[in-house]
């Protein structure tokens, strides 16, 4: 382990790993789940253009259960960015990714910092630093603007500045006291599932450092941030609210959050193998348990332990509800690796396996960049190209038929949610109630509008239609790769379903 480090420094290595980060944050260019989008973006949008209006949301938004702090960091730069002429979704997307990714950083340093007193020695420090900035599910979550990244770096933060307390009798504790609350909110008000971590907190410094001007500090730092909350909340909502209570009602209460599927109680061990590529997923499991079984008193345990408990209890259960433990990961891999016998490290199928998870991150890596396997992002460029320069662009489809722009939802009964963010100023979405009902309004719109196109499920619309329509072709992937590596038609199977017809000129009629 030494040798393969020789002449590597950690200052090296934080260089790499900042560059890297902030380099993967312009690359990377879709969401990992719809919620980073239609809770966040979504809701931007709408504050500063004014669309989608309300009814046209998800139905957390009609409830008012939503967070409102990651929107309005959302607007303050999709404001500048408008102000100075320079307004566009990709770009603030892209600055959204890079504010993300410099988050991580700065969490990852600080957490650095606060237990390289634990480590033994320079290797494992270097270890520390390669697995946080360099695993695949690390470089792919540093730059998520989602509420599990954005608060799970807050509590990573957060622990950080205690421990880094903690090292030595500090002075002012009721001013560090201050600024870690002020973290713990902000981590809270973030993603509000993080409070069960915060609990576990809260609960090792009341049993184990009952220091209590730090504890006061951490109060009255927690309660401001809270009142935070609800200032950005009513900004968000237009009206006064408290949207954790909302959120504990809705999806708790009156059980919504189990509308969408309950898992068995060994889901999140069976997901993190096989999401985590098995040798990764293995290793993240033997490494956590590992710690929390040699370290039962330490801070990190009782903050995590409530944390997993309580998403094991609720029965409708995502991975990516856990991802505000993966910052800790690479700490606990590193004490594990420390503990296992030398000889095991040295054994030659060990190594191999080595080897092969090295050569599957660096792929991982490049498959998250790929910008060609995000169709809905290829397909809302094209879009924009087709519809930059004319005066109007009309696009129908079946409201109950999703598309990129709109789909159908039955959480509070039935409704159809539409996303404007990538939509261009130029362009109109009109929703039918039926195919018939749809006819009937391309021809309608086809006599003062030039340009009417059909998005459409249905691959055969033409043989089912009395419209004049011709197919627009499109595809993410390059021209080669359709004309030489085509098997079977496979490139089409992303966008099957997502078909666009143009509505001839014919159908106007005179």
């Amino acid at each position: 382990m030494a040798s393969f480090f020789r002449g590597i420094t950690p200052k090296y290595i934080i260089l790499t790993g900042c560059l890297f980060t902030l380099l993967f944050a312009f690359f990377s260019n879709e969401v990992y789940h719809p919620d980073e989008h239609f809770q966040i973006l979504e809701y931007a949008h709408m504050k500063l253009f004014g669309t989608p209006v309300p009814a046209e949301l998800p139905w957390e938004y009609i409830l008012m259960m939503r967070p409102g702090l990651q929107p309005m960091i959302a607007y303050g730069l999709g404001w500048l960015l408008d102000a100075g002429g320079i307004y566009s979704p990709y770009l603030l997307f892209s600055l959204l990714h890079v504010l993300s990714g410099a988050l991580s950083i700065v969490s990852v340093l600080a957490f650095y910092r606060a237990v390289r007193g634990a480590l033994s020695g320079p290797s494992e420090e270097k270890w520390l630093l390669l697995l946080s900035f360099f695993l695949w599910f690390m470089v792919y979550l540093h730059v998520r603007f989602s509420s599990e990244t954005f608060s799970g770096n807050l509590l990573l933060l957060l622990v950080s500045v205690y421990l880094s307390y903690g090292q030595r009798e500090r002075k002012r504790p009721f001013v560090w006291g201050a600024g870690m609350g002020l973290l713990a909110g902000a981590a809270f008000i973030s993603r509000y599932q993080v409070g069960f971590a915060l609990f576990g907190f809260g609960l090792w410094l009341l049993v184990f450092a009952r220091r209590w001007r730090l504890l006061a500090g951490l109060a009255l730092g927690g309660a401001a941030m809270l009142g935070v909350g609800v200032l950005v909340d009513y900004w968000l909502y237009g009206t006064w609210t408290c949207s954790p209570v909302n959120y504990l009602r809705e999806n708790i209460l009156n059980s919504h959050i189990d509308k969408f599927g309950i898992k068995p109680w060994y889901f999140y061990l069976s997901d993190t193998v096989s999401k985590g590529s098995v040798v990764y997923g293995l290793a993240i499991l033997a490494a956590t348990c590992w710690f929390f079984v040699r370290n039962p008193k330490h801070v990190i345990t009782w903050t995590m332990v409530p944390f997993l408990l309580a998403h094991q209890l609720v029965g409708h259960k995502e991975l990516r509800f856990l991802f505000p433990v993966l910052p800790f990961i690479p700490f606990f891999a590193v004490l594990l690796a420390r503990d296992l016998p030398q000889r095991l490290l040295r054994n030659r199928i060990v190594r191999l396996v080595g080897v092969l998870a090295v050569v599957l991150n660096f792929a991982l890596i490049v498959y998250n960049v790929i910008p060609i396997k995000n169709t809905d992002i290829f397909f809302y460029r094209m879009m924009d190209d087709y519809c930059r320069g004319k005066e109007r662009v009309c696009v129908l489809n079946v409201k109950d038929e999703p598309t990129y722009y709109s789909y159908g939802e039955f959480m509070i009964g039935p409704r159809v949610v539409t996303a404007r963010f990538y939509m261009p100023r130029n362009m109109e979405l009109r929703l039918a109630g039926s195919i018939s009902e749809l006819e009937r309004e391309a021809r309608r719109l086809r006599r003062t509008c030039p340009d009417v196109f059909i998005l459409s499920g249905d691959e055969r619309l033409p043989e089912h239609t009395a419209l004049p329509v011709e197919k627009v072709a499109w595809n993410p992937y390059p021209k080669w790769i359709i004309r030489y590596f085509n098997f079977n038609d496979w490139v089409s199977l992303s966008i099957r379903r997502k078909n666009l017809y143009k509505v001839g000129a014919s159908a106007g009629g005179k």
